[in-house]
């Protein structure tokens, strides 16, 4: 008994000694830098610095730019990407994020703008005894107020989710003086328009500028002429199943002033959404893609004939597309095929 239990135990050590000695190679997953020419960064900035192509556009959430792992970084985002915006905390920018948000504007040429949710108005700039009573001149405070948070920190422009009708959560409305309803806020489309033109001063294509005012959400409630201040309007056309969605969505924009070089289509990529690239969607050749891909491909009609291009097309939450292989695939694929308009 005695040298059968030292056996066992000389047998387990051995067998410990070998499994703890393995030395095997595990293939890891390392993302490497592209070392490109500033030959390469000139021409990716030129070729920005143009008005002339479809862009795209994405909402990026979960920005930290401190985490081993690249889905965090705006920098992971491809080269050829036009307009980031930042979903969620654009404020208190820790050294990294900074640090993260110059290298893709100084070096790639993209354009950051943070996002904010155009219906309520801070209590700051606001009247009366409860902060109850919209003003012009607070609402031009406002606007001024946020124009200076994006120099503070250095974005490009700013964009606005506008989404009158539709619910904030479930069973709860979106509500405040910019958006409605007009049951609570009977001016609130007079509001609207006093904060657009506001903005309209330092940002947008009437300020003389380069940086954005960009709308999304509902982009054509607005008033008729306001649809000129905008750079783009972004309609959220989630899950969207054909090319006939697409339209109906630009033709409601048309009748309110928005031309197709302003409209940007977007797919939602919250979620696991990103791993088939959106739902099925018919185009109006005939046959199925990807939803993005449907985006991308799509030209609206326009005063009785097809148009020659669109604003673009995009994702909100595009930084789960880093996790597809290769990553960022349905936004490369997406950018490939608006080129070719």
């Amino acid at each position: 008994m005695k040298k059968l239990l030292m056996y066992i135990i000389v047998s387990v050590m051995i067998g410990t000694g070998i499994i703890s000695c393995n030395t095997d190679i595990e293939a890891l997953d390392i993302v490497v830098p592209d070392n490109m020419s500033e030959e390469y960064w000139e021409n990716l900035r030129a070729y920005k610095a143009r008005n002339d192509h479809e862009v795209f556009f994405g909402w990026f959430g979960g920005w930290t730019a401190n985490s081993a792992d690249m889905i965090n970084f705006l920098s992971s985002v491809p080269d050829s990407v036009d307009i980031i915006s930042i979903w969620g905390d654009y404020k208190n920018l820790s050294p990294a994020q900074i640090e993260d948000l110059r290298y893709v504007q100084d070096v790639k040429g993209t354009r950051v703008t943070y996002t904010i949710f155009a219906h309520k108005i801070p209590d700051e700039f606001m009247s009366g005894e409860n902060h109850e009573i919209a003003t012009s001149e607070g609402i031009e405070e406002y606007a001024k107020a946020l124009v200076d948070t994006m120099y503070k920190y250095g974005y490009q422009g700013i964009d606005l989710d506008y989404e009158p009708g539709y619910q904030e959560f479930p069973g709860v409305p979106f509500n405040g003086p910019l958006v409605g309803p007009s049951s609570m806020w009977p001016d609130y489309m007079d509001n609207m328009e006093i904060f657009v033109k506001a903005l309209g001063k330092y940002i947008g294509p009437k300020s003389g500028t380069r940086n954005l005012l960009i709308i999304d959400g509902v982009p054509y409630h607005l008033k008729q002429g306001l649809a000129e201040y905008f750079n783009y309007g972004v309609v959220q056309s989630y899950n969207s199943p054909s090319y006939s969605d697409l339209q109906s969505r630009f033709d409601n924009a048309a009748r309110n002033g928005w031309k197709p070089e302003q409209y940007i289509f977007a797919e939602t990529f919250e979620g696991g959404k990103y791993v088939n690239g959106g739902v099925l969607h018919t185009l109006r050749e005939g046959g199925t893609v990807p939803s993005l891909e449907g985006m991308a491909r799509f030209l609206p009609m326009y005063e009785g004939k097809l148009a020659t291009r669109k604003g673009g097309c995009g994702t909100y939450h595009m930084e789960n597309d880093y996790r597809s292989n290769p990553n960022y695939k349905w936004t490369r694929e997406a950018i490939r095929i608006m080129n070719e308009h």
